[in-house]
């Protein structure tokens, strides 16, 4: 990784379609969300002190964690950063195949573009994926921690519950209708290899899931959203989260919608960076956390 996590994160849009899309989506979530891109400041917020000296401190420790190789910092962001490049993927497939049935010449690229729903919930499974691995590699667990990763995901705050927020938004409910979660281990048994190959996440991710080859891994893939589920149905059933509750919160920030569901998916997808943007503020976040209690 070229960057430390917090030159990352101080190079994080202030502003656009991400931005405006984790604002909205953030307002069904109790405590809002705040688009964190100043390294001092996140520092002053986590130490509760602004003394300049000390925020140095953190900082350099902080620094010294990001970049050292037995630290799983930087390759947590990798994985953000695959599924983020996936994601963009995936929503411009399912946009080419809509935008494109009906033209005779690239008729034949629709047909060969899976089926929507399994797409999405492979893309789905590799976020969930994404998002355990991410948290084994921060806290040194091997990758198949899927105990301890589900206990973790009910103290997630800030910027990781509005992630989860937005996961369960974007890639669940708009895509997939209300039901999503009681729909999302069919599409995965009846996902192939080759639905999984297409994704472009899977290629960097696939060194540091459990298991050799593709069907340990889609194994792997749909073990992981089956603990996740149980989770998430209980964060649904918490928040009252429907798919046009999504929609309203988005129409907020981002103004009138008038498409259908799968479609903002799709959009949100193509254009937005809104996993990505979250994941490198939680892991900014947690390391700032440990480098403080080390200073």
């Amino acid at each position: 990784m070229s960057r430390t996590v917090l030159e990352r994160l101080e190079r994080l849009p202030r502003r656009g379609l991400t931005v405006l899309a984790l604002q909205g989506i953030s307002t069904l979530v109790p405590g809002r969300w705040s688009n964190v891109t100043s390294a001092e400041a996140l520092i002053a917020e986590v130490i509760g002190s602004s003394d300049p000296e000390l925020i140095r401190q953190v900082r350099q420790r902080a620094d010294q964690l990001s970049v050292a190789r037995h630290e799983g910092y930087g390759r947590a962001l990798s994985l953000y950063d695959a599924v983020n490049r996936s994601q963009h993927a995936s929503g411009g497939l399912r946009i080419l195949a809509n935008a494109t049935a009906g033209l005779p010449l690239l008729k034949r690229l629709a047909t060969i573009t899976p089926p929507s729903d399994t797409l999405q919930a492979v893309d789905l499974s590799l976020k969930v994926a994404a998002e355990m691995l991410a948290f084994t590699q921060v806290n040194g667990l091997p990758g198949d921690s899927f105990g301890d990763f589900v206990a973790a995901l009910a103290d997630y705050g800030s910027e990781a519950r509005v992630r989860m927020t937005a996961l369960i938004c974007f890639d669940a409910l708009l895509p997939l209708g209300d039901q999503a979660l009681q729909r999302l281990d069919d599409l995965l048994g009846a996902a192939s290899r080759r639905d999984l190959q297409r994704l472009p996440a899977y290629g960097r991710m696939a060194g540091l899931m459990p298991g050799r080859g593709d069907a340990a891994h889609l194994s792997f893939l749909r073990q992981g959203v089956a603990q996740w589920s149980g989770w998430a149905g209980g964060f649904i059933a918490e928040l009252g989260l429907t798919g046009q509750k999504a929609v309203h919160a988005l129409e907020v920030s981002l103004g009138p919608w008038q498409g259908r569901m799968e479609q903002l998916a799709a959009f949100l997808d193509a254009f937005t960076d809104t996993y990505a943007h979250t994941g490198v503020q939680a892991v900014a976040r947690r390391l700032v956390e440990r480098a403080a209690a080390e200073i």
